[in-house]
């Protein structure tokens, strides 16, 4: 009985699927992360997402036609992995312009380099491990460089499954195990598990609520830049310092965040930019980032009285030695503003 139930629930799956509109490729890749998505969770795998173009970079067609299309690769492969392709072909700004810039986005939001890139994913979505896989390999060397990534993918799952059954204590302790072994430029993939944290430790026992507090805010932040929403954006980061477990340092440097990356994103909503700066300044006017301020606040003041050249604090010589964010945060080390900065291809 059971096995037909699952029978059955994988039937309605796939047509769930096929009428919403998923594009699913005659060999069996996925042209959509979120589909996939589901389809990973619900039988348990994890996803293999390839970033290619096919027209244009040199590799992406060849591995297709001698690897990633045959039969032996499918056979093997899709035991473990949903496979998605999502291809920046220039082609597709003529006839996929919507689906399109649903993928850009993730071109970013994933920190492509170049095209062909490979990454392996849980069925969330958090980015396991990158895969190197070169133009000239072939079936054998693609089958070493997935045995090299293992023990990393295993490691992953081992904290993903304390994560998911765990107690209280092992599901935070997993949350911080899985964000200390990803790289930086995935965190914001992470953002739920940080929620997650946030949710668990309420109270700050741990002594690092901050860290998760910060990564949140940098992952809502960039979602509101890519979207050029600066304002709100920015925001995000001043809410940091309304959270009452946090120290009066940490409280000055969320407002200076919101300040700096405000006048950075080039926005005229001077009075704005000066609140930020000022209620970080009011924190602790003695501090060293709190002289800092000072004369940001005195050149803003200029400006704003038709005295200035640009608007602070794009004059950084003040400014350069001074971190963004919490020394204590190892959650993320990127500003949401120098993500948004990122390119994807380009037409």
């Amino acid at each position: 009985m059971k096995r037909t139930f699952m029978l059955i629930a994988a039937v309605f799956t796939a047509l769930a699927f096929f009428s919403c509109g998923s594009n699913i490729d005659s060999s069996g890749w996925l042209s959509n992360l979120d589909d996939a998505k589901k389809v990973a969770q619900d039988e348990n795998k994890r996803i293999f997402l390839f970033f290619s173009e096919d027209e244009s970079d040199g590799q992406s067609r060849d591995l297709k036609e001698k690897i990633f299309n045959t039969e032996d690769f499918l056979k093997s492969y899709t035991e473990k992995y949903v496979l998605v392709n999502l291809d920046y072909s220039n082609s597709r700004y003529d006839t996929d312009q919507k689906n399109l810039q649903r993928d850009l986005k993730l071109y970013e939001l994933f920190r492509v380099p170049a095209t062909p890139y490979f990454l392996i994913l849980s069925s969330e979505g958090y980015v396991i491990t990158p895969l190197t896989v070169e133009g000239n390999d072939d079936a054998d060397a693609l089958r070493l460089s997935f045995a090299e990534v293992e023990p990393a993918i295993s490691a992953f799952e081992e904290s993903l499954a304390k994560i998911r059954t765990g107690s209280k204590e092992e599901k935070l302790a997993a949350i911080n195990q899985i964000c200390e072994t990803t790289n930086t430029e995935y965190f914001y993939h992470l953002s739920p598990l940080s929620k997650l944290y946030l949710s668990l430790d309420k109270t700050n026992e741990t002594e690092n609520y901050l860290n998760h507090l910060i990564a949140l805010a940098n992952a809502k932040a960039e979602d509101y830049f890519l979207d050029n929403e600066y304002e709100k954006a920015c925001e995000e980061f001043a809410k940091i310092a309304k959270n009452k477990f946090i120290s009066d340092e940490d409280r000055q440097m969320a407002l200076f965040t919101a300040g700096r990356l405000l006048a950075e994103s080039g926005s005229q909503n001077l009075n704005k930019i000066k609140e930020y700066l000022t209620q970080a300044y009011e924190l602790n006017t003695e501090s060293e980032l709190g002289g800092q301020l000072k004369i940001m606040l005195s050149r803003l003041q200029m400006y704003m009285e038709g005295e200035g050249d640009e608007v602070p604090p794009q004059a950084q010589a003040e400014t350069d030695s001074v971190e963004v964010q919490s020394e204590t945060d190892s959650a993320s080390s990127q500003t949401a503003s120098e993500s948004a900065a990122n390119t994807a291809p380009e037409n």
